[in-house]
């Protein structure tokens, strides 16, 4: 038993690494300025604590014990962050902490594709738009469809975590837009066949697994979704 939660633990902590690793790439900004820039060093504290809140609301089962934590040290540093810089940008992030805990509370809302939706507009767009304007002190359109890209991409790859039954058309017409969305941002013909082999695998691979299976879709999700980022961001 020890065993099984050890390496559930360890399956957690590289899924909310990669999840914060994803929101780092997204942003369009060195990965060297994150550890070298103070402001950027403390967003990524920020979004790492986050990560964590969404790792546990994509958790079939929520360890009360640890939202209480998460609430109480993200709350701590987002607060800190709204004194620093009370802007219109830092909203966003409030929001989405918000959003994450309401979803938390699954009687509040508990129709799949909202919860679905919803968890894809919040995990890390705040933050990616704060690494944006606190890098580079300017929203442009290309990070725009950047964070666009990767709404869409966050509702297709969180696809495990609330819905249940093999229908795969959602996803399918989430790929295409994904894949126009692509097209938009010039990517070559090369990456754009990687990707959409990509895309294709893994609404091949949720046709076909247990949706029991938690923590085996959980992982193929995360290497998926990190693999299409670095396609789509290098």
């Amino acid at each position: 038993m020890l065993n099984i939660d050890r390496n559930t633990l360890i399956q957690s902590g590289l899924r909310v690494f990669s999840m914060l690793f994803i929101w780092m790439l997204f942003a369009n900004i060195s990965l060297k300025m994150f550890f070298i820039n103070p402001r950027l060093l403390h967003l990524v504290l920020i979004g790492l604590v986050f990560a964590v809140l969404l790792n546990e609301v994509s958790r079939p089962r929520k360890n009360a014990l640890m939202v209480i934590i998460i609430d109480i040290v993200l709350g701590i540093l987002l607060a800190s962050l709204y004194f620093d810089t009370p802007s219109i940008n830092v909203w966003l992030i409030l929001i989405d902490f918000g959003l994450a805990n309401v979803l938390l509370i699954s009687n509040f809302i508990d129709e799949p594709h909202c919860r679905w939706i919803i968890y894809g507009f919040i995990s890390g767009t705040g933050l990616v738009l704060l690494f944006t304007t606190s890098y580079h002190h300017y929203f442009s359109l290309i990070s725009l469809m950047y964070i666009t890209l990767m709404i869409f991409a966050n509702i297709f790859f969180s696809y495990y975590a609330f819905m249940k039954r093999n229908n795969q058309l959602s996803m399918i017409i989430i790929s295409v837009l994904i894949l126009m969305l692509c097209l938009t941002l010039s990517i070559s013909f090369l990456k754009i066949i990687l990707i959409a082999a990509i895309l294709a695998f893994y609404v091949y691979f949720e046709s076909r697994v247990n949706f029991r299976n938690y923590e085996k879709r959980a992982n193929v999700s995360t290497v998926s979704f990190l693999l299409f980022s670095l396609l789509i961001c290098f």
